[in-house]
């Protein structure tokens, strides 16, 4: 269940990546100018690595078990509430499709401190005599790894489905990245569908997921003092070898 949700994560974040310049075309490209679109493409990526600084300040007072959970809540209520709205709100639309790239970017840097508590939850359980940090991550980025494939196959196929068009090619199989320019109305319900659906699906799912974590609260703090009493003893150990 705990990779489940990585792989979760890591499918958003590269649904997200891969198709950020395409919304920002298809849904805003007849109201701002390319500047604008690149400049708003330039921030989602520059924020997340800003953001982490506030969202590491809340792991430290509330625990990154509860500041997950609110970012999963966050980006279900953002997408909800822009479905509500429509696409015709163009600076709604400019806010939601910038800070769903940033939240899902913010959580996936999050999701890191979570693998750690694993390290620490396995040294103790398994009462190893060095943590397998490597293993953990390494398993991590294994069992996620079919998101970062599967993001824009799915997301290519969405499209389709919404638009009846070919995302990438039309008939004549030449690209047509900028071939809506007549912002054709199915094709711009289509593209706002898929915008919002993934966020709630993704953050629905990851909700049920994250539900079902037991490292939170007393569970991990008893996780982490019997680390750090383990380590100790190991490490008096060691000195008293010396001294001999």
């Amino acid at each position: 269940m705990n990779y489940f949700l990585f792989l979760l994560q890591v499918f958003h974040c590269h649904f997200n990546s891969n198709f950020f310049p395409l919304f920002i075309e298809h849904l805003l490209g007849h109201v701002i100018t390319p500047g604008t679109g690149a400049m708003i493409l330039g921030i989602s990526f520059l924020i997340p690595h800003l953001n982490n600084l506030y969202f590491l300040s809340l792991c430290r007072k509330y625990g990154s078990y509860s500041v997950i959970k609110w970012l999963f809540c966050i980006k279900v209520l953002l997408a909800g509430a822009m479905w509500c709205f429509g696409p015709g709100w163009w600076i709604l639309l400019c806010i939601f499709i910038a800070s769903n790239r940033v939240f899902t970017e913010g959580t996936c840097k999050l999701l890191s401190l979570v693998i750690s508590d694993l390290v620490d939850e396995d040294f103790v359980v398994n009462r190893r005599k060095t943590a397998v940090s490597a293993l953990v991550f390494g398993m991590a980025a294994l069992l996620s790894k079919p998101g970062q494939t599967l993001a824009p196959l799915l997301g290519t196929w969405f499209l389709f489905l919404q638009t009846g068009k070919s995302v990438f090619f039309d008939s004549t199989s030449q690209k047509v990245i900028s071939s809506f320019e007549s912002h054709e109305l199915p094709v711009r319900q289509g593209c706002f569908n898929v915008l919002v659906f993934v966020p709630v699906i993704c953050g629905l799912l990851q909700l049920f997921a994250w539900s079902n974590f037991k490292l939170k609260g007393k569970q991990l703090n008893q996780i982490k003092s019997l680390r750090a009493g383990l380590e100790s003893k190991r490490e008096e150990n060691v000195l008293n070898v010396y001294d001999y």
